[in-house]
């Protein structure tokens, strides 16, 4: 979250992606560095555990929400 928001704040735009356990810790830290609409992907928990076909459509999902996000849609 801090690394998206930095590169925002240089005016790079930037995809922060977290699955969903983590979503009150990500909104919090967003709300603690200023920005607490900051849009980021959301994906089912866990990653490491995966595999590679569930993997995809989770990298799928974030692709798709990405696009909205970095497009502004």
């Amino acid at each position: 979250m801090h690394d998206g928001i930095f590169f925002e704040q240089l005016g790079k735009p930037a995809l922060v992606i977290c699955t969903h356990p983590f979503e009150p810790t990500g909104r919090n830290i967003a709300r603690s560095l200023g920005l607490a609409d900051y849009p980021f992907a959301l994906v089912e928990h866990p990653i490491g555990s995966r595999t590679l076909a569930e993997l995809r459509g989770r990298a799928e999902a974030a692709f798709e929400q990405g696009v909205a996000i970095l497009t502004g849609h």
